[in-house]
């Protein structure tokens, strides 16, 4: 009871820890709850993964429930497929209780078929799927949601899908698993196409929530939540350009 009630404060958090085990053992999950990937020059190396091997060490890789891929360096797209292949995926692999995944100018495009590989070992925890200024395909953004049966909540700011040839969502085509139940949160995107092909491979929308500011087919989202939304925001000037009254 006494450090639930400290979860926001560092300082105290860390000196209950040194308290004693059982101090300890409470207080660590709160410390070390989020794990923030930054890469520290403009060179992408296989080493950017190192410093997991002291968190592996001390055990508390499976504390870790919110990844932030950080991204310090104007504009670099340093998540790439090459720094999974190293040492230290084996220990990117061992956070195995990861609920909130957050990625930051991903180029989805780079990882072809590999994305499950990368991220795969989280898709039995993983509720919350945020993408920072990326882009990519549309069939890799659907790859990205699929890879959790449990995902919730969805955030795309600014995301860009790559123009391709694209045919009707195919109503016939293998159901993702999903709830999409939780917030969705889309700033800046302009894919309508991309938003049908995910009402049609989820089998529709549940969200109770949304935040939508310069979307694109505002109305398909609100037509998918008609019956579960409970809260929306938006920008009428750009969100709910050329919607129909739905209130």
């Amino acid at each position: 009871m006494i450090i639930s009630n400290l979860i926001y404060d560092t300082p105290s958090l860390k000196a209950c820890a040194t308290t004693c085990f059982a101090w300890y053992t409470v207080a660590a999950p709160h410390l070390h709850h989020t794990l923030n990937l930054r890469q520290w020059n403009t060179v992408t190396t296989r080493e950017d993964f190192n410093p997991l091997a002291a968190l592996h060490k001390l055990g508390l890789l499976p504390l870790v429930k919110k990844v932030h891929f950080r991204s310090d360096i104007y504009q670099s797209r340093w998540v790439v497929p090459e720094i999974f292949h190293s040492e230290g995926l084996r220990y990117f692999s061992a956070l195995t209780n990861v609920q909130d995944l957050i990625l930051t100018h991903l180029d989805l495009s780079e990882f072809a078929s590999s994305i499950e590989n990368c991220f795969g070992h989280s898709s039995p925890t993983l509720r919350s799927i945020a993408l920072w200024f990326s882009k990519g395909h549309p069939r890799q953004f659907l790859d990205l949601l699929r890879l959790s049966p449990r995902l919730e909540d969805v955030k795309a700011v600014h995301y860009t899908s790559i123009i391709e040839t694209r045919n009707p969502p195919d109503t016939k085509c293998a159901q993702i698993p999903g709830l999409l139940r939780g917030k969705l949160t889309l700033n800046g995107f302009r894919d309508q196409k991309l938003l049908e092909e995910i009402i049609v491979s989820f089998q529709g929308m549940r969200f109770i929530s949304m935040d939508l500011d310069g979307v694109v087919g505002a109305q398909l989202l609100l037509d998918a939540c008609a019956e579960t939304l409970q809260t929306l925001r938006f920008r009428p000037e750009t969100a709910l350009h050329s919607c129909k009254v739905i209130l």
